[in-house]
């Protein structure tokens, strides 16, 4: 019996196994389903953060958002990539310290662009600043929904995922 792409989400979505959620991520890049494809990457970032020890849900929203980081590098890299220098400033000056120097940069955001373009946008760091508002200066919160609305209006409505070669799950 053939599944649906719900039925098939599902599945997804309780997957414990990196390298099965490759293969789910290759399928669905072969049969252009990008629910597929976002699903996999979706459960990739859950499990990656799984490795973190929060301390309450801010935390554990950060450590989301570093995970979803560390797929962007990893498929601009080709490779299983870990964001050490955003480790290493988390780790330093702890979590919320971290995401103000981070909002307060005036770096380009390539995790912001290619998590937003894959729909993916709940796993970056100006998305955690906007959810926990009351943490953050109001300007720096501006600043992260002002990155988030310009990345928005400016993400192409067909976004073709990128073929991936390697496991960077």
């Amino acid at each position: 019996m053939v599944k649906s792409v719900d039925e098939l989400i599902e599945m997804i979505n309780v997957e414990k196994d990196q390298v099965s959620l490759f293969r789910w991520y290759q399928n669905g890049y072969s049969r252009n389903l990008p629910a597929i494809m976002r699903a996999a990457l979706k459960q990739a970032i859950r499990l990656r953060a799984q490795g973190f020890k929060p301390e309450d849900d801010f935390e554990n929203a950060v450590f989301h958002a570093l995970a979803g980081y560390e797929v962007a590098l990893g498929i601009r890299n080709d490779e299983r990539t870990a964001a050490t220098r955003t480790r290493q400033l988390i780790d330093r000056v702890k979590p919320l310290k971290a995401l103000k120097f981070l909002i307060n940069s005036s770096e380009e955001k390539f995790g912001l662009k290619i998590l937003s373009d894959m729909h993916l946008a709940e796993f970056t760091f100006e998305s955690v600043v906007v959810t926990y508002d009351e943490k953050f200066e109001p300007d720096e919160v501006l600043e992260a929904q002002r990155r988030i609305d310009e990345i928005l209006a400016n993400r192409p409505k067909d976004f073709i995922y990128p073929k991936i070669r390697r496991n960077i799950f």
